[in-house]
């Protein structure tokens, strides 16, 4: 009976038919790609490219649900790995462990969400106006005080050897072989901590009573204004973790190579489910919403699609999840 009460209300949710919508596409592709998309190589490359879009996207779920949007995680990466890379080179870190370069990165992405936090939370200022400011601060101090405006292949060898870590390797029917990084392990991790926090903790809770209705969540005891300020402080010393592995699985540090990862990062959690208006959201939508995307970002490189067409594809599902979003948001308010 239990188990049928859960079946139903999980139907129920939008997660469910996005689901479905990544078998139908997994199918189409897969047949009309000649059997090339369930592949092994296929699939590793597929989970190779979801680890960091996953991972922001999972850090973004937080901020949405609790009612905010946050536009500077990219960019605030990016200053923590302009910041990082310029002390190793300096200091001679990181030959034989990747892990005084994480410390470092968790440290400045905390610093640097405290300061989001702190605008966003002690003077109650929009979120999106705040974060798009910061945004546009955090590249031009990592490209103009940092002078880090060329890309930087000389790392150390402690974070070359981390990106080239893998748990396995694969080899498809034609003989081309891929690799599964040991960078995908963290992002599990990372899924598996926003899931525990989200629906196993007070701080969880409170994002969605806040996010659900702010005024609500503060009548009822919560600390709105501390809640926000650790979450973005959350966000980036999370944020900067993932700016670290980012520059490991490349193996250089480009300045701009996440600028404008959030236009694509935001819509995709927001088609997983997460509403734009908050107090909605789940990691196993975030979670079907990236892959869908992977899935259909790697898999038109297989039948010969254009570039350009597969930003227009990209585009055309998230605008169609979007626009679902809030109009079901819409018809909850009637």
């Amino acid at each position: 009976m239990e188990v049928t009460k859960l079946l139903r209300r999980f139907t129920r949710k939008s997660e469910f038919y996005l689901f479905l919508v990544l078998v139908v596409a997994c199918v189409a592709i897969q047949i009309i790609s000649g059997g090339q998309l369930f592949e092994a190589n296929t699939i590793v490359d597929i989970a190779r490219s979801t680890v960091i879009f996953g991972m922001f996207a999972l850090i973004n779920l937080m901020v949405i649900i609790s009612g905010g949007f946050d536009l500077s995680f990219p960019t605030l990466a990016s200053l923590t790995y302009s910041c990082v890379t310029s002390i190793v080179l300096m200091t001679g870190w990181c030959q034989n462990s990747p892990l005084p370069a994480f410390a470092l990165g968790a440290l400045i992405g905390l610093v640097l969400g405290m300061l989001n936090g702190f605008l966003i939370s002690r003077f109650n200022l929009n979120a999106m106006i705040v974060t798009l400011g910061t945004q546009t601060l955090f590249i031009g101090v990592s490209m103009g005080f940092f002078q880090f405006g060329e890309v930087t292949s000389a790392l150390p060898a402690g974070l070359k050897s981390f990106g080239k870590s893998t748990l396995f390797t694969v080899t498809s029917s034609g003989g081309l072989r891929s690799a599964m990084p040991t960078t995908f392990v963290l992002f599990v991790a990372l899924a598996v901590i926003v899931w525990f926090v989200l629906n196993r903790t007070m701080f969880g809770r409170a994002l969605y009573a806040i996010g659900g209705n702010e005024a609500s969540a503060e009548r009822a005891g919560i600390n709105v204004k501390r809640t926000k300020f650790w979450l973005y402080a959350l966000v980036g010393l999370v944020a900067g973790v993932i700016g670290i592995l980012r520059v490991c699985m490349v193996q250089q540090a480009i300045p701009v190579d996440l600028v404008g990862w959030d236009l694509q990062i935001i819509p995709a959690v927001i088609l997983g489910g997460a509403s734009i208006f908050g107090g909605e959201g789940t990691v196993f939508g975030a979670l079907v919403a990236t892959i869908l995307i992977n899935t259909i970002s790697n898999s038109l490189l297989l039948i010969g699609v254009d570039a350009y067409w597969q930003n227009f594809f990209n585009g055309l599902v998230i605008l169609v999840g979007v626009t679902v979003s809030a109009l079901r948001a819409k018809r909850r308010t009637i």
